[in-house]
């Protein structure tokens, strides 16, 4: 049978994951689709997976003459 962690506990993994991420260049998924729904009523927002792709093209500069860029 499976261990419940208290959900202090589980928040604060969360949030050491989304740390994580962010300091890898990759923003949190669930914050993205929260503000795409905030901001940008009935338009969809991408798949996890086509945001993972945009997020990388994106900070390894792809389609870009500049190439890499950390900012």
């Amino acid at each position: 049978m499976p261990v419940c962690c208290p959900p202090r506990l589980k928040a604060i993994g969360k949030s050491l994951r989304q740390t994580a991420a962010l300091m890898c260049g990759q923003p949190d998924y669930d914050a993205y689709v929260a503000h795409v729904a905030r901001t940008h009523p009935g338009q969809p927002a991408m798949s996890r997976t086509e945001f993972f792709r945009n997020r990388e093209d994106r900070r390894f500069g792809v389609g870009n003459a500049s190439g890499f860029r950390c900012c």
